[in-house]
């Protein structure tokens, strides 16, 4: 069974690539899955010789672009980056070197980096307030950079895969540096808050017949009424009536659809891109990760992939539930399992899920994450690979 590493390009920086590289093969991984665009975070790296905690450079490249192929939106390059190489270069000499794939995991819209200098281009919730986060893939301009982006690096590395993580929208709950909230947000707050309406969202269902303004307004008031007048619109776990029927109104439904055409027709153009560059890269999407707060849109983008990632499993029995629930895909499935706490914060359980996921048919499996895994599940993950 073919078995790709997530790996982040500092853990490779500290040990060696080729070192690290062989590390890898040495435990039976055919791929290593490098994050080629990544997003900030703060990491616990319990194996990584040079430090333990490491924060990332957010929304991040880690190939040298070739920005004349970008328009307004410019791409930040990661400072591991330089005139001499780049992480993606110097991974792909080491995998070559020792057999295996390099697959591009690349995170599409979640860019603060970008959302900060460029808030026109994110989402707005329905008061006007740019959700820095999420871009929008309805603005022209974050569809030009990410079209630009695929296309960039599959034409200048040999991508075995790429791995589209975020391609739509995010919704409102982010884990955002220090989020505070001062009103019990419950989950049909969370629900109205993720609706986005930047004004070329509203502008373009306008057009097309949908009053989006209004739609805009009633949302805001259903959020305002129930934190400032006592109108909750979340009653014994359900939508009160008043968000019932906004979520049933036609003209909702329809702006829905439409911001939902919007992130399965960027995912055409960013497949166009990559097929003009490659016919031999192939395209995954995250069966878990892919919809965001839209479910509807989740069938037609992985309808736009050529593999499909079913999401991470903590169980065997969760692993063979992702299975059956694809078995009619006609297209490659891959399980995904996150080696590390909370789901393995001990090796125990790891060797029989790896068995589950062999045993169940799918083409590979996805692992989470070389640097962020302690030594004994390190271990015990390359005894399930080999045995």
């Amino acid at each position: 069974m073919k078995a790709g590493l997530y790996t982040y390009a500092w853990d490779l920086e500290a040990i060696g690539y080729n070192t690290a590289v062989g590390q890898i093969a040495e435990a039976g991984f055919t791929a290593v899955n490098l994050a080629t665009a990544y997003h900030a975070g703060k990491f616990i790296l319990p194996r990584n010789p040079q430090r333990k905690v490491y924060f990332s450079e957010d929304g991040s490249l880690y190939f040298m672009p070739d920005l004349s192929r970008y328009g307004k939106i410019k791409p930040r390059v990661n400072s591991m980056v330089s005139a001499e190489g780049d992480p993606v270069g110097r991974l792909s000499a080491a995998a070559s070197k020792y057999g295996l794939e390099y697959v591009a995991w690349t995170v599409c819209l979640h860019n603060t980096w970008i959302g900060e200098r460029h808030p026109d281009v994110t989402m707005h919730n329905a008061f006007g307030d740019p959700q820095l986060h999420s871009l929008s893939p309805a603005h022209p301009d974050v569809r030009a950079y990410l079209v630009a982006l695929v296309g960039d690096l599959v034409r200048r590395y040999d991508v075995s895969a790429i791995e589209l993580e975020s391609p739509g929208y995010m919704g409102f709950a982010h884990g955002f540096h220090h989020e505070i909230y001062g009103v019990k947000l419950d989950a049909v707050q969370q629900r109205l808050l993720g609706i986005s309406f930047n004004p070329v969202e509203i502008a373009g269902a306008t057009a097309e017949g949908i009053d989006a303004a209004n739609l805009r307004l009633r949302v805001a008031s259903l959020i305002d009424d129930s934190w400032n007048r006592g109108r909750p619109v979340e009653i014994d776990g359900a939508p009160s009536q008043p968000v019932q029927d906004l979520l049933a109104d036609e003209e909702f439904i329809a702006y829905e659809a439409w911001l939902n055409r919007q992130v399965v027709s960027l995912a055409e153009e960013v497949r166009a891109a990559i097929r003009a560059a490659s016919s031999s890269t192939r395209i995954r999407h995250f069966a878990a990760m892919a919809a965001g707060e839209q479910p509807d849109v989740q069938d037609p983008l992985l309808a736009t992939g050529d593999d499909i990632l079913l999401g991470y499993a903590a169980t065997p029995a969760d692993a063979e539930a992702k299975v059956a629930a694809f078995a009619g895909a006609e297209k490659p499935l891959w399980g995904m399992l996150r080696s590390i706490a909370p789901d393995f914060p001990e090796p125990e359980g790891l060797e029989e899920i790896i068995s589950t996921w062999k045993r169940s048919g799918v083409e590979g499996l996805d692992i989470y994450n070389f640097g962020l895994m302690s030594q004994p599940n390190f271990d015990a993950v390359a005894r399930a690979l080999n045995g």
